[in-house]
């Protein structure tokens, strides 16, 4: 008999006259360690790494225009600026030909030069170096990732008195388990998402937007509220990633929990009620498997000796089999009929000594 087909066909008064009387008690203990790392910035640096991308990738630009005042002979180009300023200071003219000629002592040169340099583009560049770090700072620190050391210890004592039957149990039982939760996202892990993040952030520090903000001065908190921060959805999202870093620098990365604590729960307890029900079962029912056991090799031993003594076919010896069978089993029955009938005749016999007292009384 297998394990499920011994389960199923456990006899349910048996247990319940077991459970009756058996008095027993549990403690189970647990020891539970962990340590809860604070991975949310790698979801919030993943979130806005495309919005800086935008940026970076096509930053806000204007014009710088430059004028001065110099001598004629270092005027590179004559604007309509510079004309409409010489018209107006014609202390600069030197003299003026028949012709209409006007040639000036000096004139105002007009440069005009385009660049990136806006408050804006220094808080991202800002934001940049800021994330590049923080970055840093993670994979400097222990590892990233959160786990549970878990240990229980259960002793159990049962007594089952029925009888002259007494069954003592002592169990103890002790058990570990480490969990690794390991933020595994779209079939990346913890480290291939950092080392991502890490890639991604190399790059932005190396791309002409940033290196072109090499000499400019950083931005610092409180950020200069902007009507492109506050409005352009690209700088929104450095903002808000802005502010996270600033608030997470300053927040633990890792917390460390140690806990002990006792169960009472009565499930349990029933659970290993019926192990030891099913352990003192098992004894039982071994013994009776042990006389199957046994007949079988007292039938194997007797047509062995039967085989080696005696020169017969198999035939001839199933017949034989056969034939003694029969008459062994009607018997059996014969026997069974002699003792039903003797109990019918001793019942018959006290109904009529029943009888006859009653009609003795009357």
């Amino acid at each position: 008999m297998d394990t499920f087909e011994y389960l199923e066909n456990i006899n349910k008064d048996n247990l319940n006259t077991f459970l009756k009387a058996t008095s027993s008690t549990i403690s189970v203990k647990r020891d539970i360690e962990q340590k809860i790392s604070d991975t949310s910035w790698i979801d919030m640096v993943e979130e806005c790494i495309p919005y800086l991308d935008n940026i970076i990738r096509n930053p806000r630009r204007f014009i710088v225009q430059e004028e001065n005042i110099v001598p004629i002979e270092k005027a590179k180009v004559v604007t309509e600026e510079s004309i409409r300023h010489l018209a107006q200071h014609t202390s600069m003219i030197q003299e003026v030909h028949d012709d209409g000629t006007v040639i000036p002592i000096k004139l105002l040169n007009v440069y005009r030069e385009e660049t990136v340099d806006l408050y804006e583009n220094r808080f991202i560049k800002s934001l940049v170096d800021n994330l590049y770090m923080f970055v840093n700072n993670k994979l400097n620190e222990s590892d990233q990732k959160s786990y549970a050391k878990i240990s229980n210890e259960v002793t159990y004592e049962g007594l089952m008195k029925r009888g002259d039957e007494e069954v003592n149990i002592s169990l103890k039982l002790n058990s570990k388990q480490d969990s690794i939760l390991d933020n595994v996202k779209d079939g990346h892990t913890l480290e291939e998402r950092i080392e991502h993040i890490r890639d991604i952030i190399s790059a932005f520090r190396g791309s002409t937007f940033i290196k072109s903000l090499k000499e400019s001065s950083p931005v610092r908190s409180p950020i200069r509220k902007t009507n492109v921060i506050l409005k352009e959805p690209n700088f929104i999202k450095a903002l808000e990633l802005w502010e996270y870093l600033e608030k997470n620098n300053i927040k633990p990365v890792t917390e460390m929990e140690h806990k002990s604590e006792v169960l009472t729960d009565s499930d349990i307890k029933e659970k290993y009620d019926l192990s030891f029900f099913i352990g003192k079962d098992a004894v039982s029912t071994k013994r009776a498997l042990t006389k199957k056991t046994l007949d079988t090799a007292i039938i194997r031993k007797l047509m062995k000796d039967f085989v080696y003594s005696g020169e017969i076919n198999e035939a001839t010896f199933e017949k034989i089999l056969a034939k003694e069978f029969k008459l062994a089993y009607k018997e059996k029955e014969k026997t069974k009929n002699d003792i039903r009938t003797t109990i019918d005749n001793f019942l018959d016999k006290i109904d009529t000594r029943k009888k006859k007292a009653l009609t003795i009384l009357k």
